[in-house]
């Protein structure tokens, strides 16, 4: 006991020696290097950060490299200056205008992050997987790879703010959670090792994307921002190419976002959808090529020439010759619809009826078209064998009658494009109108009201 005593007064002895031997002085240290968040006179970006988030909305967006903001043990770049207001006019553009159109002027300043932390590179997994995007607490929004953006490509800008509006849901499902059956529509489908599955088998299982099956939380969120990003048309294609009962789950899960985007917050989801697509399309006007076919976009086109306007002289007196011949032999004819399947195959379906309209009957008869995306010539060929049900059938039976207008579907070529230069409308929505001018004359043409 005593030992301790001495070897606890010695050490007493030297604490006291230390104190006394302390020296005062001025650390030589600039803090403004090590963090350069602390602003003291704002640059052009900062002033224009200012105006455009942090006065209107209260949110903060933070550029200036911060380790403590990003996941440590990891390797990320910090973001170029100079693509920093680029990538936050498309987050204006694209992610707030849309919500202010659809949900009111106040409703992103009442439900917002508060901070948008920028990185110019991804963030690596070991998984295989990359980091676009994170949310942490409802307040805070990491966005990666900042320095490879480019607000001029539709593809860059959609994977950015579709990242946002990922993790904005999240902030929306912590502030009203969603309804806990939606879970219940891919119950078997989740996984965790959603990397080392497909895309398709994705889809067959009713998930809109891979990551969807990772939880009901993400599916959720993923579900969500998709349809907003895609759009009604590209979306419904989607759900067009899939099997019967993934259809079903999908479409289920739409229901379960529009649901709650009205009852939790009052915003007709639809409406909220169009206004983002009308924002990407002033990025890049939507083109018609590029938006049929099944798992693409457009599945149908349907018209009926009597009482659509503006029809071309030349199809029009072909439609009204074919109505002529059948009227003469007891028969009514309707309209048409052409509806775009997968493997290039376009199945061309009159309707018609009985002279009293009492009985409807369909005509059908399958082409191959083939598309050039990206000049729009088309060209339809009627395919030597067809079906033997019903339907086609009547197809042999009208066919007489209805050789005029066949022969104009599948001689020559067109040129598929929008024809709001005619009846003026809006391009690239469900309902927009399409037309496939003759290649040989402008003038020539047969047109129809785009959906699914």
């Amino acid at each position: 006991m005593k030992k301790i005593l001495k070897n606890g007064f010695v050490a007493l002895v030297m604490l006291t020696v230390l104190a006394s031997c302390k020296k005062e002085g001025t650390l030589n240290a600039n803090l403004d290097v090590i963090d350069q968040n602390i602003i003291k006179d704002k640059n052009s970006t900062d002033i224009w950060l200012d105006q455009n988030f942090l006065n209107p909305y209260n949110i903060e967006t933070k550029y200036r490299f911060d380790r403590f903001e990003l996941p440590s043990g990891k390797n990320i770049t910090p973001p170029l200056v100079d693509q920093v207001i680029p990538a936050m006019e498309m987050v204006r553009d694209v992610w707030i205008k849309p919500y202010e159109a659809a949900g009111g002027a106040d409703f992103i300043k009442k439900i917002s992050p508060k901070q948008f932390v920028l990185a110019g590179s991804a963030e690596y997994n070991s998984n295989g997987s990359i980091t676009l995007g994170t949310a942490e607490g409802g307040r805070k929004i990491v966005l990666y790879v900042i320095n490879s953006f480019d607000k001029t490509n539709i593809g860059s800008v959609k994977q950015m703010i579709q990242v946002i509006q990922h993790e904005y849901t999240h902030i929306l499902n912590q502030t009203v959670d969603f309804s806990p059956e939606y879970q219940t529509v891919s119950r078997g489908g989740y996984e965790a090792n959603w990397t080392q599955r497909p895309l398709s088998e994705a889809y067959s299982l009713g998930f809109i994307t891979q990551y969807s099956r990772v939880s009901p939380i993400e599916d959720f969120a993923e579900q969500s921002s998709n349809m907003l990003m895609m759009g009604r048309v590209q979306y419904n294609g989607i759900v067009a190419s899939v099997p019967a009962d993934a259809q079903v789950k999908l479409k289920k899960k739409e229901q379960y976002v529009v649901d709650y985007f009205k009852t939790a917050f009052n915003i007709d989801f639809y409406k909220l959808q169009t206004e983002v697509q009308k924002a990407l399309f002033k990025i890049s006007a939507p083109v018609f090529s590029r938006m049929i076919g099944n798992g693409v976009g457009y599945t149908t086109l349907y018209s009926n020439p009597l009482t659509d306007p503006s029809q071309s002289v030349e199809f029009l007196g072909l439609w009204n010759a074919s109505k002529v011949l059948l009227q003469t032999n007891g028969f009514i004819l309707k309209d048409y619809m052409m509806t775009f399947k997968a493997n290039n195959l376009m199945t061309l379906r009159y309707s018609f009826t009985n002279s009293s309209g009492s009985v409807t009957y369909f005509a059908d008869a399958d082409y191959t078209m083939a598309l050039n995306v990206n000049t729009g010539v088309t060209t339809f060929t009627l395919l030597a064998t067809q079906p033997t049900t019903t339907t086609y059938a009547n197809m042999t039976f009208v066919n007489t009658w209805m050789a005029g207008v066949n022969n104009y579907f599948k001689t020559g070529s067109f040129r598929a494009n929008w024809i709001n230069q005619i009846i003026p409308g809006e391009i690239g929505f469900v309902g927009s109108l399409g037309a496939f001018y003759k290649s040989t004359n402008a003038n020539s043409y047969f047109y129809g009201t785009m959906g699914h």
